[in-house]
């Protein structure tokens, strides 16, 4: 099977609509890409201010995605069409549970553009739900 590896430039852009009140988050990255069959894995490292340096490692297959952080911030956070998934969210300051309801994941691809776009909602130990539209987008850099 061919593996293809690749450097590519990252954007997420998180919407998070909160009865209303929307916010937009916006990370852009560098990171590489590997592709084995139908699965693509991209890693990064995150420069934070608060948290200093996250490793971030997302997985995507067709039917889910996957994206782990590991660091001062670790998490494992899956991503099932139509499924409900938990995982423990923890920082220097604590942990929280993170419950997730997958709505939809869709993949476009446009000559070197490539997106994954999510929308889910998520509960934090238990609090009001709050809904997310997520959009992660790899270019190949040349």
């Amino acid at each position: 099977m061919k593996i293809i590896k690749k450097h590519v430039a990252i954007e997420i852009r998180t919407v998070i609509d909160d009865q209303g009140e929307k916010e937009l988050t916006i990370s852009k990255q560098k990171g590489s890409y590997i592709k084995k069959g139908e699965m693509e894995v991209i890693s990064f490292i995150e420069k934070t201010k608060d948290f200093g340096e996250v490793k971030s490692l997302i997985t995507i297959q067709p039917d889910k995605v996957n994206l782990k952080r590991s660091g001062n911030i670790t998490m494992n956070q899956q991503f099932v069409e139509g499924q409900i998934s938990e995982c423990l969210y923890r920082h220097p300051y604590g942990a929280f549970r993170m419950e997730i309801q997958t709505e939809s994941i869709t993949h476009e691809q446009k000559d070197r553009d490539n997106k994954v776009i999510i929308v889910y909602d998520l509960a934090l130990d238990g609090a009001q739900t709050r809904h997310h539209h997520l959009t992660l987008t790899y270019t190949e850099e040349e």
